[in-house]
C-alpha cells in the first residue's frame, strides 16, 4: 500500500505541505494546554542555575563540562529571550518536536518504509513524548534528535549517491574521497550533526548501529564498505558515551546508590525493561512521571522475559525473508537504542526508577514506524484511512491529557503519587509546593513520608531543617542538618541552607564554614554573595570584599555583587580598604543595570559619591532613595536614609557601623 504522504518524484509539493502542516498543527493543537504551563521539577535549576549565567563556566568552558553541553546552551540563549517565562521554553520544545516528527517522516519515507506519514503523526501525538515535549528540561531530548535524525537523512544520502556512483567507478571512502563531491559533502555533514547530537543529549550514542541496520534493511547485507563508513560515526559514540560514564559516576550520582544488582540481575532487569517499553509504546496509558520501582532477583523466572525478547528475535530472523524482516528491523532498531538506558550503566535517574517515559523518546519511531507499517500493509485504503484518523484522535485526546498534568508543578506530583505513592521524591517535591503555600503541617507530612521511605534522602533531611528553623525549633533543625551532612558530606544545600541559618542565630563562625564549603562545592554568585554576608557580620570586611571581587570575576555584570562591593569599599571602616572612586563605578554600574529603581542600590550610590568626595551627588541620590523606599512602602529604609541624607549635606561621608539592610 503506497503511503499517500510519502514525498517521491510523482508526490505534488501541495499534498508534501499539506502533511507537514497537518503534522505541526497537530502537535501544538495536543500540547496546547502545556503552552500555558509553568517550570515543573528541575526545570529552574536547569535555567536559573545555569552555569553559564551563574558565571561557573563560560562559552569557551562549557563544551566537556557535562553530557549535554549544547543544550545548556539552548537554556542559556532562551534565558537571553524569554527570561523566567516558561512560555517561550515550551513553545521552543514542542516546535522542535514537531521538527523531529517531519524528520521521522523524511527519514522513513528515504528508508522506503511505507506508512512513513502516519508513523510520523504517531510520533508527533504519542503520550509517551509528553515527558520530552513537555518537560522544559528535556530540551535535550528534542534537541539532540533533531541532530540525530538529520545525521541519519544526510547519511541515507551519502548511501544512495555512493551506490548510484558504484557503476561508474570503485566504492568511494568516505574519508578519502574529494571533499568538493556531493557525496563526500553529505557524509561530512551526517558526522557534523551526530557530534552535535552527542552535545546535545549522548541518550543518541547507538546511532552507528542504527546506520549498520539500515544498510542491512536496505540490501539485505552490512558490507565491509559499510564498516568503514559508519567508522567515524563509532569512534565518536564510543568517546561521547566514556564520557557520559565517567560524568554520571563522578559528578551527577555522587554517594548515591543506583543499583544493587549484579551483572545477572541487570541482564534480567533490562529484559523487564525491554517489555515495559514496548508496552507503553503500544498501549499508552497509566503513564507517570516516575514509576513504581522493581525489585529483581537474578533468578530463571525473573530472567523470562529476556528469554521471551530472545525468542522473539529468532522468530523474526527465521521469516526475515518475508514479513519478519519488518519486525525484525523495526524491534532490532528499539532494542537497540534503548541499550544506554536498561540498567547496564548507572544513571542518576535510576535511582528514582528504572524507567522512564523520556528515556524512550527516540526508539518510540521504531515502534511508531512499525505499526504504521502494518496498517498499511494489512488494511485496504479506506479502511486505513478511518482506522488512522481514529488511532490519532485517540492518541491526541490522551497527550492532550497528559499534557495537562504536565502545565504545573502541584498537578505533575499530585498524579505522579496518586500512580506511584512510594515516589520519595515526589513526596519530597510535592512537601517544598506546599510549604510555599504556606501549608507547613502538610509539607512535613510529604517530607516526613519521603524521609520514611528513603532514610538516606538527604534533600528531605534538608527540607525538614529549613521548615523547623521556620517554626523557631532551631534545635530540631540543626539535627536535621547535621544528619544531612552525615550522610553526604558533600551535599552544598545542606552545607548552604545549615549556614543560613547559623547566620540568623548570630553563629558567624560557623556559619562562615559552612557556606564556605558550600562555595567550594558549588561556586555560585548567590553563596559567594551570601558568604560575604557572613563575613561582614563578623567584621572580616576584607575578606567579604574577596568574595565580592570573585562573583564579579565569574558575572561581572550581577548588579547585587556590584552593589554590596560599593557599599563595603565605600564604608568599612579601615580607610585602607575604602576606595571611593571604585564604590562610584561599581554603584553607577549596578544602578544603571537596575534602571535607578531599587531604593538600596541607590543608598549605596549616595555612599559611595559620599566617599568620593561628591557631596551634591550623594545628596541629590540620598533623595531619590528616600523617595524610592517611601513609594515601595519602606517606611524605616526611608527613615535611615533621611539620616544619611543629613550626614551627606553636612559634608561627611558615611562609614561604621554598617547598616541592617542586605546590600
Amino acid at each position: 500500500m503506497n503511503d499517500p504522504f510519502v514525498t517521491d518524484g510523482k508526490a505534488s509539493t501541495r499534498r508534501s505541505a499539506l502533511g507537514a502542516t497537518l503534522i505541526v498543527l497537530m502537535t501544538f493543537a495536543v500540547y496546547w494546554p502545556v503552552l500555558r504551563g509553568e517550570f515543573v521539577w528541575d526545570d529552574l535549576v536547569l535555567v536559573k542555575k545555569n552555569p553559564l549565567l551563574t558565571g561557573e563556566h563560560t562559552l569557551g568552558s562549557i563544551w566537556f563540562q557535562g553530557d549535554f553541553p549544547l543544550a545548556t546552551v539552548g537554556f542559556w540563549i532562551q534565558h537571553l529571550l524569554w527570561g523566567g517565562n516558561p512560555a517561550g521554553y515550551h513553545v521552543v520544545n514542542i516546535a522542535l518536536h514537531a521538527v523531529n516528527a517531519l524528520l521521522v517522516w523524511r527519514v522513513l519515507a528515504r528508508l522506503k518504509v511505507c506508512g512513513a506519514w502516519l508513523a510520523a503523526m504517531i510520533f508527533a501525538v504519542h503520550p509517551v513524548c509528553v515527558a520530552s515535549a513537555a518537560w522544559i528540561s528535556e530540551l535535550k531530548n528534542t534537541l539532540s534528535l533533531v541532530f540525530c535524525l538529520l545525521s541519519l537523512l544526510w547519511y541515507l544520502r551519502f548511501e544512495d549517491q555512493r551506490a548510484e556512483g558504484r557503476g561508474q567507478r570503485a566504492e568511494v571512502n568516505p574519508l578519502t574521497s574529494d571533499h568538493r563531491s556531493p557525496t563526500s559533502g553529505y557524509y561530512w555533514l551526517s558526522l557534523g550533526a551526530f557530534l552535535l547530537a552527542l552535545l546535545s543529549k549522548t541518550s543518541t550514542v547507538m546511532l552507528p548501529v542504527v546506520l549498520l541496520a539500515g544498510a542491512w534493511w536496505r540490501r539485505g547485507r552490512v558490507t565491509q564498505s559499510d564498516w568503514l563508513a559508519a567508522a567515524p560515526h563509532f569512534a565518536l559514540a564510543t568517546a561521547f558515551g566514556l564520557m557520559t560514564i565517567w560524568f554520571q559516576s563522578h559528578q551527577a550520582i555522587g554517594s548515591e546508590t543506583v543499583q544493587m544488582e549484579n551483572f545477572p540481575g541487570r541482564l534480567a532487569g533490562a529484559g523487564w525493561a525491554v517489555w515495559f517499553y514496548l508496552g507503553k509504546a503500544l498501549l499508552p496509558v497509566n503513564l507517570s512521571m516516575i514509576y513504581p520501582r522493581w525489585k529483581i532477583a537474578a533468578t530463571i523466572v525473573s530472567l523470562l522475559p529476556l528469554l521471551l525478547l530472545a525468542a522473539g528475535f529468532l522468530v523474526c530472523w527465521w521469516f526475515r525473508r518475508g514479513r519478519g524482516r519488518a519486525a525484525l528491523f523495526a524491534l532490532g532498531c528499539f532494542t537497540m537504542t534503548l541499550f544506554p538506558v536498561l540498567g547496564f550503566f548507572d544513571m542518576y535517574f535510576m535511582v528514582f526508577s528504572r524507567v522512564s517515559d523520556h528515556f524512550q523518546y527516540l526508539p518510540l519511531i521504531c515502534i511508531a514506524a512499525l505499526v504504521a507499517a502494518a496498517l498499511h500493509t494489512a488494511l485496504p485504503k479506506k479502511i486505513l484511512r478511518w482506522v488512522a484518523v481514529a488511532l490519532i484522535a485517540a492518541l491526541g485526546m490522551l497527550t492532550a491529557q497528559r499534557a495537562r498534568v504536565f502545565a504545573t508543578d502541584e498537578g505533575l506530583w499530585v498524579d505522579t503519587l496518586a500512580r506511584n505513592p512510594a515516589a520519595w521524591n515526589a513526596h519530597n517535591n510535592l512537601g517544598c509546593i506546599r510549604a510555599e503555600q504556606g501549608q507547613w503541617d502538610e509539607a512535613l507530612r510529604h517530607f516526613e513520608t519521603s524521609l520514611k521511605l528513603n532514610p538516606r534522602n538527604t534533600k528531605a533531611l534538608v527540607n525538614l531543617g529549613k521548615a523547623r528553623a521556620v517554626e523557631k525549633n532551631y534545635a530540631a533543625a540543626e539535627a536535621h542538618f547535621q544528619a544531612a551532612l552525615k550522610i553526604k558530606p558533600d551535599d552544598a544545600d545542606a552545607h548552604a541552607q545549615y549556614g543560613s541559618m547559623l547566620a540568623g542565630l548570630g553563629r558567624n563562625e560557623e556559619a562562615a564554614a559552612h557556606l564556605r564549603e558550600a562555595v567550594r562545592l558549588r561556586p555560585e554568585i548567590e553563596m559567594r554573595l551570601e558568604l560575604a554576608a557572613v563575613y561582614r557580620a563578623a567584621g572580616k570586611i576584607r575578606e567579604a570584599i574577596e568574595q565580592c571581587r570573585q562573583a564579579l570575576r565569574a558575572k561581572p555584570d550581577q548588579p547585587e555583587a556590584l552593589s554590596n562591593l560599593a557599599w563595603l569599599l565605600a564604608t568599612a571602616a579601615d580607610e585602607k580598604l575604602r576606595d571611593g572612586q571604585e564604590a562610584v563605578r561599581c554603584a553607577e554600574r549596578a544602578c544603571a543595570l537596575t534602571g535607578r529603581q531599587k531604593p538600596q542600590m541607590v543608598a549605596v550610590l549616595a555612599a559611595a559619591y559620599a566617599e568620593a568626595g561628591q557631596f551634591d551627588k550623594a545628596v541629590a541620590t540620598a533623595q531619590q532613595a528616600v523617595e524610592l523606599a517611601r513609594a515601595a512602602g519602606n517606611l524605616p529604609f526611608a527613615a535611615t536614609n533621611e539620616q544619611l541624607l543629613r550626614l551627606y549635606t553636612s559634608g561627611q561621608p558615611y562609614h561604621e557601623p554598617l547598616l541592617k539592610q542586605n546590600r
